[in-house]
């Protein structure tokens, strides 16, 4: 490569590692009121990936110092729609929305759920929505690909002098384990001998497991009995609605819809949604409400006042004040 006829500087540039324009084996670190450290790649025959932030082998660098081939900028064309022919039942990744993903049910159309957190991503290594640090792949942050060789020279700065630790871990923290799981989450295997539960007399659908609000059954004619997790972290299975919601979606015993609490109320009064001669009562260092009955004699509770008052003095929906 060419030597730059201007000498290397940091000023004006982020904290990082940039590239030695002379020389590919060879890379600049910036650290904020520090001097520029000239550092080479420790392996021989590596060469410094600004994209990565690594030396790596060539073949995995892009030019001018690597011989990675440069992806075709054409645009590629879309996927082919998702179907379930030929799948097993279980969930699959959606190609093109990481935050969700597909799930097959013998005799079902394919359902697209999403991630239940925005912040979450399909893993279909785990068949869950997880967070983005713990799934490899393209929706991940975790990097699959390693120097396969050992480092003979433990890390050595061949520059000498010059901070020999460098603070650079080219393995980039790479989980090769990741706890993949080939039934996607899908338990075939004898849920109902296991549990209890059984399909007999039952239509096809999804049906709540009883001693756990994260898992539900699937009963399919001629198939044996799915027990399944919801696949949201947190989210529990509602019946009526045949998904996973959060909690506060989901009537109870697995969910809290409808209930009155006083988490995240300043303490006082409040009406009850379900009866406006009630109201329910929120007391400092008492996490569950009071519930109170207003006098007999047709008397509702007003939300602006905070008391029981006649109907007429009270506003709409508990009363029919006009002004």
């Amino acid at each position: 490569m060419i030597a730059s006829s201007q000498p290397f500087s940091c000023f004006g540039r982020a904290q990082a590692m940039y590239s030695d324009p002379a020389d590919c084996t060879m890379f600049y670190e910036c650290v904020d009121g520090h001097p520029v450290y000239h550092r080479s790649c420790a392996l021989t025959g590596t060469v410094f990936d600004q994209g990565d932030q690594i030396c790596d082998w060539p073949a995995n660098v892009p030019p001018p110092c690597g011989t990675e081939p440069v992806p075709v900028t054409t645009e590629a064309p879309p996927p082919p729609p998702f179907t379930c022919d030929d799948k097993p039942a279980g969930t699959y990744p959606d190609v093109t929305n990481c935050r969700k993903y597909w799930e097959c049910v013998p005799g079902h159309p394919p359902y697209n759920r999403p991630c239940a957190l925005e912040e979450l991503v399909y893993n279909p290594d785990t068949g869950i929505c997880d967070w983005p640090r713990d799934v490899v792949g393209p929706c991940g942050e975790q990097r699959k690909r390693t120097l396969n060789v050992t480092d003979e020279n433990s890390g050595t700065d061949e520059n000498s002098g010059t901070d020999e630790n460098s603070g650079t871990d080219e393995n980039s923290g790479t989980d090769e384990n990741s706890g993949t799981d080939e039934n996607n989450g899908t338990d075939e295997n004898s849920a109902g001998e296991e549990t209890g539960f059984s399909c007999e007399g039952r239509a096809d659908g999804l049906y709540s497991d009883p001693e756990d609000c994260a898992m539900y059954y699937e009963c399919v004619a001629s198939h044996p009995v799915y027990h399944r997790p919801c696949a949201n972290h947190g989210t529990v299975f509602d019946e009526a609605d045949q998904i996973c919601d959060w909690p506060a979606n989901v009537a109870p015993p697995c969910g809290t819809e409808g209930i009155f609490t006083c988490g995240g109320k300043a303490p006082g009064s409040y009406t009850d949604p379900n009866d406006c001669a009630k109201f329910y009562q929120c007391v400092v260092e008492h996490p569950d409400p009071f519930h109170f009955d207003c006098p007999a004699g047709g008397l509702v509770f007003d939300p602006e006042k905070k008391i029981c008052e006649w109907p007429w003095t009270v506003a709409q929906p508990c009363g029919y004040k006009t002004d």
